[in-house]
């Protein structure tokens, strides 16, 4: 619990028990899970972010193994105090050490919580991160929104962040199956003042998945919510399908002056 603030007044938590509570007595009780509810304004965090039924089939795409190497590459970077950030079910913290992750959704920081028992989980909102200010040595990012600000205000003065982003090609097949025109992601990195971009790295892999994994695949990505009822049935038609999967990894670095 030692990087952890009280998201009300900003100090101190500590765990005692099965509650996290801070000297000026705010208090959040530990569900039977292991993990603590830190956002405010709602009591559960269930309708905030995947819905359950959501969290639950990436969960179980991701327990294939089909992104394994992208957790191999981060998982041989970590060092020092780790935090995952929007950190879903927690896949990638493959981690012995101090290890913490949060996501807005109650469910995937559940899923977390039980599935990585050396770390410890929390819902929290990415605007207002509770972590204390430079207590960061490795923090992770994958596929969420990037907020500098908070990103730098955590990280130690030597600490690093590797922000994960789709490659041009990642997907670029199911992509082609369901649109006339499908384009390639652009790669381009958010633009930083507060972090200093140190190194760019691009990983690949190729992916060979039946329909029920190309359907639940497609169902976790952006263009789902936007794909019309008729691009999506053309899905049905399609047995097996390679994919592939490729990821720019963004390491970041306190920005001079920053530190």
């Amino acid at each position: 619990m030692s990087v952890l603030i009280c998201p009300v007044c900003r100090e101190e938590l500590n765990k005692a028990e099965n509650t996290c509570r801070c000297k000026n007595g705010h208090s959040f009780d530990l569900a039977r899970e292991g993990y603590v509810n830190l956002l405010l304004g709602s009591k559960s965090g269930d309708k905030r972010g995947d819905s359950k039924e959501s969290a639950r089939a990436r969960h179980a795409f991701l327990a294939k193994g089909y992104y394994g190497f992208l957790k191999e590459y981060l998982c041989s970077r970590m060092q020092g105090t780790v935090l995952d950030i929007c950190c879903g079910d927690g896949y990638y913290d493959d981690y012995d050490g101090e290890l913490y992750g949060f996501d807005i959704s109650k469910e995937m920081v559940r899923l977390a919580s039980k599935s990585n028992k050396g770390g410890f989980y929390f819902a929290a909102n990415l605007a207002n991160i509770p972590v204390k200010s430079q207590s960061v040595d490795t923090a992770i990012h994958l596929f969420a929104p990037f907020n500098e600000k908070e990103f730098a205000r955590i990280l130690k003065a030597d600490g690093v962040l590797y922000s994960v982003i789709p490659g041009e090609n990642h997907l670029l097949e199911l992509k082609s199956a369901v649109y006339d025109k499908p384009y390639k992601n652009d790669e381009k990195p958010p633009e930083v003042h507060l972090l200093e971009l140190a190194d760019v790295s691009k990983i690949s892999s190729v992916m060979q998945m039946n329909n029920s994994e190309l359907k639940t695949l497609f169902s976790m990505t952006p263009y789902f919510y936007r794909t019309s009822a008729e691009n999506k049935q053309r899905l049905d038609g399609i047995e097996r399908l390679n994919v592939t999967a490729e990821f720019v990894i963004l390491k970041y670095k306190k920005g001079k002056g920053n530190s």
